[in-house]
């Protein structure tokens, strides 16, 4: 019985850890990237409806290595731009950042559609340091050519500090988190069936 009680307080014990474990994990997870957004307007100079294409930039402070980082550019014609979408509104913007991956592309052109759009750049970095980066933002009309260089109505430079990657991605953490509560749970179950096995059995009269 003795060993039935020390067995069943390390179960007990090891659960209250893992489950400890499992919500520290959870938070981490839920921390966000600290981010950087700055804001300009494309105006509308091929048919002069004095419309503007309003973009958002968005960016991360701390940029991993090894780590697939997100730059995330919102865009919305407001109406006067949008009244002349259907004749062909093309928004052309290229990202510049040396020493780094950059998906699906640099140089993006892409038709205006009504509404808030959004389009996302996966950066990856090869080394730890500091990076200067600029993007260049333009509007053109459905002949626009990706053969010839962007020529940009305005740029958004940003810098952004590159950290060698160590700590988990947040599907890293969700992983073990859950891990760590299943083997929570299982302990605390362990716990209880050796706890109900070591009650004395009652005799019949």
């Amino acid at each position: 019985m003795k060993m039935k009680i020390k067995k069943q307080t390390i179960l007990l014990i090891a659960s209250l850890l893992l489950v400890a474990v499992s919500g520290f994990l959870f938070t981490r997870r839920a921390i966000p990237v600290t981010s950087q957004s700055q804001a300009v307007a494309l105006s509308d100079w091929i048919y002069g409806t004095g419309g503007n294409l309003n973009v958002m930039v968005t960016y991360p402070e701390t940029l991993e290595t090894g780590r697939k980082n997100l730059i995330t550019v919102t865009y919305e014609a407001d109406n006067a731009l949008e009244s002349v979408l259907d004749d062909g509104v093309v928004f052309d913007m290229q990202l510049d950042m040396i020493k780094s991956v950059i998906q699906p592309q640099k140089r993006m052109l892409i038709p205006v559609e009504s509404g808030r759009q959004t389009f996302v750049w996966e950066v990856e970095p090869f080394i730890a340091g500091f990076s200067e980066a600029s993007i260049s933002l333009a509007l053109g009309d459905k002949t626009l050519s990706g053969n010839y260089a962007i020529t940009a109505q305005q740029k958004i430079d940003f810098s952004m500090e590159i950290a060698e990657s160590t700590a988990a991605t947040k599907g890293e953490l969700s992983i073990w988190g859950f891990i760590c509560l299943g083997g929570g749970l299982l302990s605390l179950l362990a716990a209880y069936l050796l706890n109900r096995n070591k009650q004395p059995v009652k005799k019949r009269k």
